[in-house]
């Protein structure tokens, strides 16, 4: 991620939503807050901390919100 990690996760829970992924991992820094508030607004239908190689991350579970004619 880059300097903007706000920008960073929406844009990663924007492109899995265009690409119908169900599940996307971030790097767990101070970003509970952000996370609780996508949580609220029915951004995420979950998020947990994950941790592999001693390193943290969080699995958020993305809600698909998009209605696309002719996909299934």
């Amino acid at each position: 991620m880059g300097k903007d990690t706000i920008a960073d996760i929406i844009t990663s829970i924007r492109n899995a939503d265009m690409n119908r992924k169900g599940m996307i991992q971030i790097g767990s820094t101070n970003i509970e807050n952000i996370v609780k508030i996508l949580l609220q607004e029915g951004f995420i239908d979950n998020a947990r901390k994950h941790r592999e190689r001693n390193k943290y991350f969080l699995v958020l579970t993305l809600r698909h919100r998009r209605n696309r004619k002719g996909m299934n």
